[in-house]
């Protein structure tokens, strides 16, 4: 028997629709015109850089939410998935970092800049990030407190990327003139130069981690005690 959902969570439910189609038909169409732009060359190289990567799982995750959000739409029942909310969290702050991370390579000081005013290029730098970050802040967040290390869950693709990448560059697979990010280079960089940069981007995922999941708290508090009947407080 189908259910009746609160109107506020059907409103929910509607924006998760609308933000996850949009990032998805925008990921998908960029990483095609990507990949189409690199036919003769090999495509599947170009995943050593991050925002490949992140668009890819952004794009991946955004399927998924629209995929629960029809379900919930036509059962009419709220589903309790805590761990896509990590999830949306994990893909709101790698996209923040690789767009924070495309706008400082416009700084005076950083000689090549790279050309993001082409489409796929845009929409995986500026648009995506963007839909992901308001995407992530109007999502139901968990009933319960979020633990202090359970925000590091935010970092989870942070992890898998370094991982694959720094096993690629050592074992050769990824020749050094190749190597997506100076600091990753092993062979040329000293280890506390690596293990400065990992902190900074570790500790920058976390701050923006507290800060999303806290203002995710805020916002979805004060929507629901707008929609609450007077008469029922």
């Amino acid at each position: 028997m189908r259910q009746s959902l609160h109107p506020q969570t059907r409103l929910n439910i509607r924006l998760n629709l609308l933000f996850s189609s949009l990032i998805f038909i925008l990921g998908t169409s960029s990483l095609a015109v990507s990949a189409f732009s690199k036919v003769e060359e090999n495509f599947f190289f170009e995943f050593r850089y991050m925002t490949l990567n992140g668009t890819v799982f952004t794009t991946l995750v955004s399927l998924i939410v629209l995929l629960v959000s029809l379900s919930e739409m036509k059962t009419g029942r709220e589903l309790p998935l805590k761990r896509l909310y990590y999830f949306r969290l994990s893909a709101a702050v790698t996209e923040t970092i690789i767009a924070v991370v495309i706008a400082m390579s416009f700084l005076p000081f950083v000689p090549d800049n790279p050309n993001i005013f082409t489409f796929d290029s845009f929409n995986m730098h500026v648009v995506v990030p963007l839909l992901s970050i308001v995407s992530f802040l109007l999502n139901r967040t968990p009933k319960q407190n979020l633990h202090p290390l359970q925000r590091l869950k935010c970092s989870w693709l942070i992890t898998l990327y370094a991982s694959i990448v720094i096993t690629l560059i050592v074992a050769g697979w990824i020749p050094q003139d190749k190597i997506p990010y100076s600091f990753l280079d092993v062979h040329t960089q000293p280890i506390w130069t690596m293990v400065y940069f990992g902190a900074f981007i570790y500790s920058f995922a976390y701050l923006l981690s507290v800060v999303f999941t806290e203002w995710n708290r805020i916002i979805v508090s004060r929507w629901q005690h707008e929609s609450t009947p007077v008469n029922s407080v």
